[in-house]
This record gives structure tokens, C-alpha cells and sequence, in this order.
């Protein structure tokens, strides 16, 4: 035990920075400090890059709002135009027009290009309105805007005796499922099918009303075509030939009023 205590003795004693120098060997640093140590640029830069990322999606998102919403506005605006210097049916071109040219990308856009299309075509421009439709039926994002063109044209077709291009429309509303205008689709086919003398395939057409349609008012106007349908239309009677007068039996007097003594 004595020779312990002598070799201790024998051992120089240890200056303050050597101590630490020890220490510091002896922990060293750990490991997330390493890696921070290693990778500190590194992380800078990706948060700076995160921080630009989040601020421009923040002003991208508040300028399609702002986009969004004045474009929103303008579409009212062009709907409610109701003075002289206006179109026939309160709509204003010009401002629709501005729609889809200032405001792409925008919900606004394709109401403005169907507005357009039927404001072009009941104003005569048959050529202008029905490409401008056609391009919302085909490319419309919005599956009511694309319904809402086909109807229309579809209506416009079957006006100018286009039945084939109107039932085309027709069969594409149908199929595109449960829709407001599924209802009027088979009773505009049904009508077509029983004008060109297919009593079944008008039928078919109007017993689907009441299957897939069961809350349409369209029902009745379907109900009563099954009713008649068929039936031979009533053919008009002429009218009685007149009946030849009776032969007097007896002259007339010369002088009516007078007796004959």
C-alpha cells in the first residue's frame, strides 16, 4: 500500500489546460454537433430555400384569390348590364370578352365562354356561337358547363332539323349519368325515336324518365306520351254538306202580309 502511495506522489502533477485537453479527448464532441459542424452550410441554405419556397406560394395563393375574385365580379357585372347600349339578353360581350382574355386559369373563364357561345348564336352568329360552344362541351374543366353546352346545342340543332346531331348531343348527356339534365335528354330522344316512327325505341326512352329520374318534373310529360303513344292521331272530319231547301209548296204572296180575301 506504501509503494502505491509513493508512486502517486512520484507522478507530476497536471497544469488547468492540460486538464482540460484531457477532458476534452477524453468526451469529445457529440455526435448531432458533428454533423452540425459538418453540414451547417448545407442546412442554411436548404432553410433559406424552404423560406423563399413558402413565401412565393404565399403570394402566388393571394394573387389567384385576388385573380379569383375580380374575375368573379366582372362575370356579375356582364349579367346584370340591363341598360339600352347592351345586348339583347343583359349580357355584355365586352366584358366577357375581358373575362377570358385578362383572366385565364380563373373558374370565371368558362362561364364566360359558354355565355358567350349562346349569346353569339341567339344573336345570329351561328358560325362563332357554335365553335364557341363546341370548344366548352370538348374542354370545359367543369362537367356542368360541358353539359350545359351540349343541351343547348343539342336544342339548337333539333330547332333546325338537325335530328342527328341533336340526338348525338342528347345520347351524350345521357350518359353522362345523373345529371339535372338526364331528364330532358330521353324525352328530347324519345320524341326524335317516336317522330321517326320507332314506338319502342320511344318507349324505352321514356319508361328511363321515371327509372333515373324519379324527381323530375318531366315524369308527367313522360306519362302522358306513354299514354298516347301509339294511338292513332284523330283525322279531321269534314264538315256536313249544306241541305238544299225545301221545294215551297205553295207560291209566295206578292205582298207578304196581305190575305187573299
Amino acid at each position: 500500500m506504501a509503494k502505491k502511495h509513493d508512486k502517486l506522489k512520484d507522478m507530476p502533477e497536471l497544469t488547468p489546460e492540460e486538464m482540460k485537453a484531457i477532458g476534452e479527448i477524453e468526451l469529445g464532441p457529440s455526435r448531432h454537433e458533428q454533423f452540425l459542424n459538418a453540414h451547417y452550410k448545407k442546412l442554411i441554405v436548404a432553410t433559406l430555400a424552404i423560406m423563399l419556397l413558402l413565401a412565393a406560394a404565399i403570394i402566388y395563393g393571394t394573387y389567384r384569390s385576388r385573380q379569383e375574385a375580380e374575375a368573379s365580379g366582372l362575370l356579375v357585372q356582364a349579367l346584370r348590364v340591363v341598360d339600352s347600349s347592351s345586348d339583347q339578353d343583359g349580357m355584355d360581350m365586352t366584358t366577357l370578352d375581358r373575362i377570358i382574355n385578362d383572366y385565364p386559369g380563373t373558374q370565371a373563364v368558362g362561364t364566360a365562354q359558354l355565355l358567350r357561345g349562346m349569346q353569339l348564336l341567339a344573336g345570329g352568329e351561328e358560325k362563332q356561337g357554335i365553335a364557341a360552344l363546341q370548344e366548352v362541351a370538348l374542354g370545359a374543366e367543369e362537367p356542368f358547363l360541358r353539359l350545359r353546352a351540349q343541351t343547348y346545342l343539342a336544342g339548337y340543332y333539333a330547332r333546325g332539323g338537325e335530328n342527328e346531331k341533336s340526338a348525338e348531343l342528347w345520347q351524350a348527356v345521357n350518359r353522362a349519368g345523373e345529371t339535372p339534365y338526364r331528364a330532358l335528354a330521353l324525352l328530347s330522344l324519345g320524341d326524335m325515336a317516336q317522330k321517326s316512327g320507332d314506338e319502342q325505341g320511344a318507349r324505352a326512352y321514356y319508361k328511363q324518365i321515371a327509372e333515373h329520374c324519379p324527381a323530375s318534373p318531366l315524369q308527367v310529360a313522360a306519362q302522358q306520351r306513354l299514354l298516347i303513344l301509339g294511338v292513332d292521331a284523330p283525322k279531321p272530319v269534314p264538315p256536313p254538306e249544306p241541305q238544299q231547301g225545301k221545294e215551297q209548296s205553295k207560291e209566295a204572296p206578292l205582298f207578304p202580309g196581305l190575305g187573299s180575301r
